[in-house]
């Protein structure tokens, strides 16, 4: 009987220990907050623009720089669930060859506002997979277009007497890495708005579209 009851408290005491531990892994929902800054290449075009017929038009090379925190909110089967809004300085716009009387480049600054809903996963040891997807908006900061058969004839694209609009929106989403603290982050944007204001000298429905390659750091 004696050796009974000591193997009873023994379970009774392994199981209460046990409790905690359990608990703690049945745990689902809890809020971790991780802020990232980025640093990285975008090219981008402005899609569906026939301005510019004659001309032959090429990809146009900027950076993409910002801030972004990731609010991670729950947690299922090894997968993280959470929501991530940012802030960036964003370089779009169109670049074409150099023609006579034809407009030489779109260089257009942006702040964007990305608010994108998140998935990660662990694949490894301290190695995530990390998967975005969601809406963002563009407040159109300047942007100069070069026109004519030199680049010497430029005004603000977003200004008074510009030809584009100042609010974009769209989607974006993106597929990334993580190691550590650190991130390399691929993904793409697609405008939905209509940039052209000005359609007396000019046609078509310029929406933003570019991809962007970032490495980042999470603190």
């Amino acid at each position: 009987m004696k050796k009974m009851i000591i193997g009873a408290l023994a379970a009774l005491s392994a199981l209460a220990l046990s409790l905690p531990a359990n608990a703690q892994e049945e745990k689902e929902w809890d809020l971790d907050v991780d802020v990232a800054v980025h640093v990285g290449y975008q090219g981008s075009f402005l899609k569906d623009f026939t301005a510019y017929p004659g001309a032959t038009r090429s990809l146009h090379s900027g950076v993409r720089v910002g801030v972004d925190a990731n609010f991670e909110v729950y947690e299922y089967k090894g997968f993280d669930f959470g929501i991530r809004p940012g802030v960036f300085f964003s370089q779009k716009g169109e670049a074409y060859t150099k023609t006579a009387d034809k407009a030489l480049s779109y260089d257009l600054n942006y702040l964007d506002i990305p608010v994108t809903l998140c998935v990660s996963r662990e694949v490894a040891d301290d190695l995530d997979v990390t998967l975005g997807f969601g809406p963002y908006l563009g407040i159109g900061l300047y942007g100069k277009n070069g026109t004519g058969s030199s680049s010497t004839e430029k005004h603000d694209s977003f200004g008074k007497d510009g030809e584009l609009r100042r609010i974009d929106s769209g989607l974006i989403a993106n597929i990334g890495l993580k190691y550590e603290d650190i991130l390399l982050t691929v993904g793409g944007q697609y405008g939905f708005v209509n940039q052209l204001k000005d359609t007396k000298t000019l046609t078509g429905t310029p929406k933003n579209a570019n991809f962007f390659v970032m490495v980042g750091y999470e603190f």
